[in-house]
């Protein structure tokens, strides 16, 4: 995959596992501007879920995802994007393989767009993206989203018939969401209502379309459709996802957005999980 851009902060502290792999975990966070100051309550947060692997969005500050990893006996990837933000991926079993696309020079900028391959107790190796895209909700906003997209699918494009997972704050709606502009924030219902009563969705149309699947909409339809991972506050928008291309949707045990315990003080969004077997 060529050269590593980002770094591997630090070595893991095994938990033990079966060496056969029955299920994987994977959790997906956006932690709000690195966490400093709720690095506890995010670390409740992680742990309560029990994940083997964690896709962090706004993973800003290093030291942050270093001890987070130390804590939950995880190596760590650190992303960062070259502005403001960063990513990171977490991960109970080894890390085989790096690339931060965010910094390879092509496309539209991004605040995050990372990879890490994992590789299972099982032997398989896990291919991994995270991915955090431009926010707001007008539509010169989507037209940077549809651009980051692009740019998006050409970074994976070695993935092509590869199965893998890709996760993170996409700050898109899915089509099918059922979004009361009452339950969104102040910024959302203003830009709802200069958008003529609508938001528009296009990015998470166009993922299906390319083959991705919406794991949560996979396995429990009427909760993706009316439950909201942002803000924690006004939580009428899912914007945060995990998709998978090339993985049986069979092998999805179960699918969530945990809204409970303190993960409504640790950051702006909440968490969502998936597990395979």
């Amino acid at each position: 995959m060529g050269a590593d851009v980002g770094c591997v902060l630090n070595l893991p502290r095994w938990r033990t596992v079966k060496s056969t792999l029955l299920f994987m975990r994977i959790v997906s966070y956006n932690i709000l501007n690195g966490g400093r100051e709720r690095a506890d309550l995010v670390h409740r947060v992680i742990e309560a879920s029990g994940p083997d692997v964690v896709v962090l969005v706004e993973a800003d500050d290093a030291e942050v995802v270093t001890e987070l990893g130390d804590r939950l006996g995880m190596e760590a990837f650190h992303a960062p994007s070259g502005g403001d933000h960063a990513g990171a991926i977490l991960s109970r079993f080894p890390i085989t393989k790096t690339r931060n696309h965010a910094l390879d020079g092509r496309g539209h900028w991004m605040n995050a767009c990372f990879e890490a391959w994992v590789e299972a107790p099982d032997g398989t190796e896990w291919p991994i993206a995270g991915v955090h895209f431009a926010a707001h909700a007008s539509e010169e906003r989507e037209r940077l989203r549809e651009a980051q997209l692009e740019s998006l699918f050409q970074r994976l494009a070695h993935l092509q018939g590869t199965p893998h997972l890709l996760a993170g704050d996409f700050n898109s709606n899915a089509p099918s969401q059922q979004i009361d502009p009452a339950c969104c924030s102040l910024r959302t219902r203003r830009l709802w209502e200069e958008n003529g009563g609508k938001i528009p969705r296009r990015i998470v149309r166009r993922l299906i379309d390319a083959g991705y699947l919406d794991t949560l909409h996979t396995v429990d339809p009427d909760r993706a459709e009316t439950t909201g991972t942002y803000t924690t506050e006004f939580p009428g928008q899912r914007i945060d996802y995990i998709f998978t291309r090339g993985i049986d949707p069979s092998r999805i045990r179960t699918a969530w957005i945990d809204q409970g315990g303190v993960a409504a003080e640790a950051s702006d969004h909440f968490p969502i999980g998936v597990e395979f077997d």
